[in-house]
């Protein structure tokens, strides 16, 4: 099998203002918690530890790499002498994929890395975008890293995926489906009903979004309130959250899925944004019953994914 080894670089005062790294690997996590990739930073490095020599032992396991390119990574001596001419040297003699992303305004265009395609436009670097864009580029660039990943293990394997396999894949994904489905709907049920009655007691009439109203007015709730809120939480903790995590997994593992049914990509892309922000930032927060991701992350569900399958299904019984 190819090595999984995504070796990250970046220059440590490209940082400072927003940790770039760090948001990078939120988008990585689910990669790596399957085993998709062996994510290496410098990070990594142990106090009392030969750093050079770890550096260099990891350059030499590293597969694909994202470069977090700014001022700082530019500036970097030991970047410029150690860390780019090996990446480079092992893309041109290993195949090495190389991914630069620009963080911050520098001479990108000017540098060695002038030849290479940037992940997105040096002019408009990630610093000068909103942040949903920002959001958007890190998490194509995490879904690259595992097609790029996916495709090389693929080339490795001894033979096709059966049909049989397929089908059988794909009538899982809509079980599944059908599953979400079912208890999205009875969640919105509740959450209406529970909206519904909070506005009426506390004579509120903004129309914030649903995240946003029960973070406001979760202190407020009453017993009744309450108890209804934590029926939808354990909708969200349990039916939605167990299902996407299944479709996941069924997809991850059985790639030929998005071959037979395209828009099972934009369904991954969703769900592993959906899956960051449960175990970021949903699970901390009392406040929340809900967890939506859509257009404003640029990662909307794909509604037609669910009809794709049942017509793929369909076409092939």
């Amino acid at each position: 099998m190819p090595s999984n080894a995504l070796f990250v670089s970046y220059g440590h005062r490209d940082m400072t203002l927003m940790d770039w790294l760090e948001r990078l690997k939120l988008y990585l996590a689910p990669l790596r918690q399957k085993g998709v990739v062996d994510i290496w930073d410098d990070s990594s490095i142990k106090p009392g530890s030969l750093w050079r020599m770890e550096i260099a032992q990891a350059l030499d396991r590293a597969n694909s790499s994202i470069l977090l390119v700014g001022s700082a990574f530019l500036a970097s001596d030991f970047i410029a002498t150690n860390e780019l001419p090996t990446l480079l040297g092992a893309a041109k003699t290993r195949g090495v994929s190389i991914y630069p992303v620009v963080v911050g305004y520098c001479a990108y265009k000017q540098s060695v890395l002038e030849q290479y395609q940037a992940f997105n436009d040096p002019d408009a670097p990630l610093e000068a975008l909103p942040t949903a864009e920002q959001n958007k580029t890190l998490n194509d660039v995490s879904i690259a890293v595992d097609e790029d990943l996916r495709h090389a293990a693929a080339a490795a394997l001894p033979a096709p995926v059966p049909m049989a396999d397929t089908k059988q894949a794909l009538v899982k994904i809509a079980e599944e489906l059908d599953k979400t489905r079912t208890a999205f709907s009875a969640q919105c049920r509740r959450r209406n009903l529970l909206v519904r009655t909070i506005r009426q007691r506390l004579s509120v009439a903004d129309k914030l979004q649903y995240e946003n109203f029960f973070f406001r007015y979760y202190s407020e709730l009453n017993r009744e309130e309450l108890f209804q809120f934590e029926q939808i939480r354990a909708i969200t903790e349990g039916s939605l959250h167990d299902g996407n995590e299944a479709i996941l997994g069924l997809i991850e593992n059985n790639p030929q899925v998005l071959e037979a049914v395209p828009s099972l990509a934009d369904l991954r892309q969703h769900i592993v944004f959906w899956l960051n922000k449960y175990d970021k930032v949903f699970v901390k927060r009392q406040e929340m019953c809900l967890l939506y991701t859509g257009v404003e992350d640029r990662v909307p569900f794909p509604d037609h994914a669910h009809e794709d399958v049942d017509t793929w299904l369909e076409s092939h019984n």
